[in-house]
């Protein structure tokens, strides 16, 4: 069941039933600055979008800015004592999310996944169910990551080489590929 119209909306007269309608939005993101973010808002009953500056209200250690073209990003605003003190408390761009998942594959990501990504889908952090991490681009393919061990593999075969003369180096190359490597980190993968 929806709520009511615009147009009915307006007709109510009563402040605290238009307050109490207007308190929480769903609103189209239009230009974002630090910390306030331009909104528009439904086609009120003189047909006129209604423009709103919202303070963006982000999560600690976390604040995400959507793109100025491409995306179709939305707001959640939530008008804190009245209609004078909006703030944005969530934020989503279904048309950017889209085209990561496109690019990442049919099904992906699949469920117990996260996802997270930059506004214009250039990189990706996968956190996926089975606890691996990929960090890439949305049609690129991770790789295992060298660990620490696999570095100091490699410092111990180089400092243990023994040149021989006249080789061209190849006694160290052999000696350097004969080491014993391990195959790098299960967990962290990278581009």
């Amino acid at each position: 069941m929806s709520g009511p119209s615009v147009k009915e909306l307006a007709k109510v007269t009563d402040g605290a039933t238009r307050r109490l309608a207007g308190l929480v939005r769903r609103m189209v993101v239009s230009v974002t600055s630090k910390p306030i973010w331009k909104l528009i808002g439904v086609r009120g009953p003189d047909g006129n979008d209604e423009i709103v500056n919202a303070e963006a209200f982000t999560g600690v250690g976390f604040y995400a800015r959507p793109r100025a073209t491409g995306g179709k990003p939305e707001a959640i605003v939530v008008n804190v004592g009245d209609a004078r003190v909006p703030i944005v408390i969530a934020s989503r761009d279904e048309k950017t999310l889209a085209a990561i998942r496109e690019a990442l594959g049919a099904g992906l990501p699949a469920a117990g996944d996260t996802l997270v990504f930059a506004a214009n889908g250039a990189a990706v952090v996968y956190l996926k169910a089975n606890g691996t991490v990929e960090i890439k681009t949305p049609g690129g393919t991770a790789v295992a990551l060298a660990t620490r061990a696999d570095l100091q593999a490699l410092r111990a075969a180089i400092q243990g080489a023994t040149p021989v003369a006249n080789d061209g180096g190849a006694a160290i190359r052999t000696e350097i590929l004969n080491a014993n490597w391990t195959t790098g980190t299960s967990v962290l993968k990278g581009q």
